[in-house]
């Protein structure tokens, strides 16, 4: 374990020698984070290419490794020491010449198959053809989905789209839409073609009907439509699902080519509907479209990307750190310089505010940043313990926050 501290604003965070996150949700001007790397027993390079939560009832996520491929379950215990890691032996299951892409795009069904066991999928090429690696929880038990499309899925989601009791699997590759209904039955991935290049796939309630809808981002705008109609077109015929079947479309407020990168929902003005996040990093942006439904689609809200990013909007995650019942947006470049370190890395934390706007970010990167750490190049949100754990991937890192900094924090040394 190492403490590190943490750069506030513009001031850093002090640190207090303690192995006791509760007593840091106590002290809001301190920070206490652990840093994890690879196991010495499975080494891998690119370790924490990828994260996401796993759910459970402690402190739990999955971390992605480049080469070889592996993943790693990791659980952390109240007193912030690591109580278990599970590694998954990756090439048991793909070709030998296969890896993850780099960021892995991950996805979790917390709830699996109950208990501590999650489903997690990361997009993958197996012996040529895009796929989805399945990891099952504490288990380590690991299973290949094979996908439509010409290349690894930039997408994955797992929700109730159709209102079936049942957990479907979307994946979108290339130009393909895959769809496993009710996938945990261990069915097979039917496909259609989209007809644009796909970006991020999200299951959202934006809708009154029962069951989430599905936003896919299709050649640079958003198709919003029913799980029902999803299914209906993939599975019935594999022919092209016209935009025309969208139930609303989402442009890109300045034509942003890359706008659907990346897909998140959270309720940043706290009243209860869902706000949506589109990510278009290639482009520096991040949009916000607060209270956004199909029936009354509202304007996307630039975020204000630093004067110094270069990739704002890589990894995206939410969780309401200030425990006020509005979400935070946590975006991360970590393409960006710090100080004399080039593509160091930072992560940038908004407050959700009541009126629908957000605070000055908070910025955080190592205390020692280092040439091409790429701190941020994954993010996930872990709730554990009576709240949200903010998790940062970087170069063969990963860094677990026990206290994530929000709004009114002061730094003792002033």
């Amino acid at each position: 374990m190492r403490t590190r501290s943490i750069v506030f604003s513009i001031a850093s965070l002090s640190l207090i020698a303690s192995c006791d996150h509760r007593v840091f949700d106590d002290l809001e001007d301190q920070v206490w984070v652990r840093t994890d790397t690879e196991p010495s027993s499975s080494p891998s390079a690119g370790f924490g290419i990828g994260l996401v939560n796993a759910g459970g009832s402690e402190l739990q996520y999955v971390i992605a490794s480049e080469s070889p491929p592996a993943l790693f379950l990791v659980k952390v215990d109240a007193n912030g020491s690591r109580s278990a890691i599970v590694t998954s032996e990756v090439q048991d299951a793909l070709a030998a010449a296969d890896r993850f892409p780099t960021p892995a795009v991950m996805a979790s069904d917390a709830a699996g198959f109950g208990g501590d066991e999650p489903n997690v999928a990361v997009a993958t090429i197996n012996s040529g053809s895009p796929a989805l690696y399945m990891l099952k929880g504490e288990t380590g038990e690991a299973s290949v989905i094979q996908l439509a499309g010409s290349e690894a899925p930039s997408g994955i989601a797992f929700g109730d789209s159709d209102a079936s009791a049942g957990v479907d699997l979307f994946a979108v590759s290339g130009q393909e839409l895959n769809l496993v209904a009710n996938y945990q039955a261990g069915g097979v991935a039917a496909d259609c073609n989209l007809g644009g290049s796909t970006g991020d796939i999200l299951i959202a309630d934006v809708d009154a009907p029962a069951g989430g809808e599905v936003l896919i981002s299709v050649g640079g705008e958003i198709l919003v439509t029913t799980g029902t109609t999803l299914a209906t077109a993939a599975l019935a015929t594999t022919a092209c699902f016209a935009v025309t079947a969208a139930s609303a479309t989402i442009t890109a407020p300045n034509g942003e080519a890359s706008f659907g990168t990346l897909l998140r929902q959270g309720d940043f003005d706290g009243n209860g509907v869902a706000d949506l996040v589109v990510g278009a990093p290639a482009q520096n942006a991040v949009y916000v479209f607060l209270n956004w439904t199909v029936a009354a689609p509202s304007t996307g809200t630039l975020i204000s990307a630093p004067s110094e990013t270069v990739n704002f909007g890589s990894a995206i995650a939410i969780g309401d750190f200030g425990g006020d019942g509005r979400d935070d947006l946590v975006i991360s470049d970590p393409a960006v310089d710090v100080g004399a370190n080039p593509s160091a890395g930072s992560v940038y934390i908004y407050a959700g505010e009541a009126a629908g706007t957000f605070a000055q970010p908070i910025v955080l990167h190592d205390a020692t940043p280092q040439d091409n750490q790429v701190f941020g190049q994954s993010l996930t949100v872990a709730e554990a313990f009576g709240g949200p754990r903010l998790v940062v991937g970087a170069k063969n890192e990963v860094f677990t926050y026990f206290q994530t900094p929000v709004p009114g924090d002061s730094d003792f040394r002033n």
